[in-house]
């Protein structure tokens, strides 16, 4: 595995990442804000090809398609800069019209926007609503809600959002009806201890195998991605050997999944044995390990230690991601700096 040479194999080459700091210009308002409270991921919009995010006490930002510069977006609804974070991020299109969505765990709340202009926030549950009595009495108790992240099923016609830091450690979805996005339908998973699958179900993707539509969901706990049917039961993962999950690296903790092609990217919260001290974003191809990205080990990122998020995106035909770290209050309490940064870098085959 080529974990600490910041290099990865695909489709027959390797490529190795190379830092792009002309790229990605951010205000000084954004880095600072940034720099305490980054805990996001990031997304692509599928009509403007713009990455999305949202910075605590800052606001709602994208980077143009030609990756030059962060901007606020203009005449935002006022939610984005009070407080809330994009922890997931998903830009989705349905019946023709572009939306992105946010798990905040700052606000906690799934928020569903049309380009700044909020059109649902999904709060707590009930305990009424969905088609899995266990979850229903988990809400109904009071039980805690804790969004980590949220995906856009395209076949389905459904949001799942995953809610790995409460108890429940549910996947639950959401559906738009009589013109409103409401919590309904398929619920599953469940904290390992009390009979379910997941230790922190930290991430989720959409992805498609054989034709059919499937929910990928990063265990960050565990060190696993679990696979599951629109409607929440569990399948093989793509990529497993004997079991039916892809087993990460010994000490592997994915925050977020992303895909781009045959390749899967995990950006790990914490380090590995062989990564030094700090975090990689982890790259999979077919259930095993096919390299990394090791932003600290660049000049001037020497204080991304946690990575939280990873954006791949094509333009002109090359690769680049968009990485975003997470700042570790305690540690930087006890003087061990790192900073919640944006950086982006570049593919570049060998």
């Amino acid at each position: 595995m080529a974990t600490a040479k910041n290099t990865f194999n695909a489709n027959g080459k390797t490529y190795r990442w190379e830092h792009r700091p002309e790229l990605g210009k951010q205000s000084d308002a954004m880095i600072a804000a940034a720099k305490g409270g980054l805990h996001n991921n990031a997304d692509v919009d599928q009509s403007t090809h713009e990455i999305v995010t949202v910075v605590a006490k800052h606001g709602l930002v994208t980077l143009d398609a030609e990756l030059k510069e962060w901007k606020l977006v203009e005449d935002q609804d006022s939610v984005f800069a009070g407080g809330m974070n994009a922890h997931g991020a998903d830009c989705f299109v349905m019946d023709g019209q572009s939306y992105w969505a946010f798990a905040s765990t700052n606000t906690g709340e799934v928020v569903v926007s049309q380009r700044g202009k909020v059109v649902a926030s999904l709060k707590q549950p009930n305990g009424t609503e969905f088609d899995n009595p266990t979850v229903n009495s988990y809400f109904a108790a009071g039980g805690r809600f804790t969004p980590c992240d949220v995906v856009y099923l395209p076949e389905a016609k459904r949001l799942v959002a995953v809610i790995g830091y409460a108890p429940g450690d549910y996947a639950l979805s959401a559906e738009l009806r009589d013109g409103q996005w409401q919590w309904g339908g398929p619920a599953w998973g469940g904290k390992e201890n009390v009979g379910g699958p997941f230790n922190t179900a930290h991430g989720v993707q959409v992805a498609t195998e054989g034709g059919q539509e499937i929910v990928e969901v990063a265990s960050r706990a565990h060190g696993r991605v679990y696979a599951f049917t629109a409607s929440g039961a569990q399948i093989k993962t793509p990529g497993a050997d004997n079991k039916y999950y892809v087993e990460l690296p010994k000490g592997s903790n994915p925050c977020n999944i992303s895909h781009n092609g045959s390749s899967m990217f995990l950006p790990l919260l914490n380090p590995l044995s062989m990564t030094n001290g700090v975090a990689p974003v982890l790259v999979m191809n077919d259930g095993k390990p096919a390299g990394s990205l090791i932003p600290a080990t660049y000049d001037e990122l020497e204080f991304m230690h946690h990575m939280h998020g990873f954006c791949p995106i094509e333009k002109d035909g090359k690769l680049y991601g968009v990485v975003l770290s997470w700042p570790n209050g305690g540690e930087n309490a006890k003087g061990k700096r790192n900073d919640g940064r944006i950086a982006i870098f570049e593919a570049v085959a060998q």
